[in-house]
Formats: structure tokens, C-alpha cells, sequence
């Protein structure tokens, strides 16, 4: 059993740590595009039209960015499937919650920590 709990809490650390670089790796290249203009041939208007950007293309930061999205996206599906018992237990707590007496609530199922 401690075997068990020690791989999953080893599962949800390299999840969560995808999702927080996959967010690092969104965040930074959204700011790069936002604070870069734009982009786009506009008919031979925009004279930054293929400027590089630290080192690399617009095209480049905009497919770091689509790419680490899709990563994020994926991760945080990843973590609801490895906490969605929890997230069921505590959705049914909070909502049977309402009418309850005192003493019922002490009684009540609490829900197990996920790890």
C-alpha cells in the first residue's frame, strides 16, 4: 500500500511540474508575441514582418507557444483524471451540505487526501 501512494504522489509531482513548465513556457512566449507587434505579411505594409525576436521568428515563438499550451492543456486533463475521486467526494460534500444539521456534518464521510 505505501508503495502505491509513494508512486502516485511521484505521478502527480511530474504532472504538476509539466503543467508549471508548459505555463512558463506559455506565458513567456505569449508575452514575447504580445510585446513583439504584429506579425503577418499585411500586403508589404509591415515592415517587421519576419523581424526575429530573441534569437528566433515570430513563427517560432508562436509554435513554442501553441505547443506549450497544448502540453498545459493536456496536463491539467492528466491531473483531474488523478483527482477526480476527491473532486467527486468534495462536489458531494459541499452540496449536500446545504440543510444539514451540526451534527450531521461531524458525522459525515470526510474525503480522502489525495497524494
Amino acid at each position: 500500500m505505501a508503495e502505491k501512494k509513494i508512486n502516485k504522489a511521484r505521478i502527480n509531482y511530474f504532472v504538476d511540474l509539466i503543467i508549471a513548465a508548459a505555463f512558463v513556457l506559455t506565458a513567456v512566449s505569449g508575452l514575447v508575441l504580445f510585446f513583439a507587434g504584429s506579425g503577418g505579411y499585411q500586403g508589404g505594409r509591415n515592415p517587421r514582418y519576419l523581424r526575429e525576436v530573441l534569437l528566433w521568428s515570430r513563427w517560432t515563438w508562436k509554435a513554442l507557444h501553441d505547443w506549450g499550451g497544448i502540453a498545459m492543456a493536456a496536463g491539467v486533463v492528466a491531473h483531474l483524471a488523478l483527482h477526480w475521486k476527491w473532486a467527486v467526494c468534495m462536489t458531494r460534500n459541499l452540496l449536500h451540505r446545504r440543510g444539514r444539521t451540526e451534527a450531521a456534518r461531524a458525522t459525515a464521510r470526510s474525503c480522502p487526501v489525495e497524494g
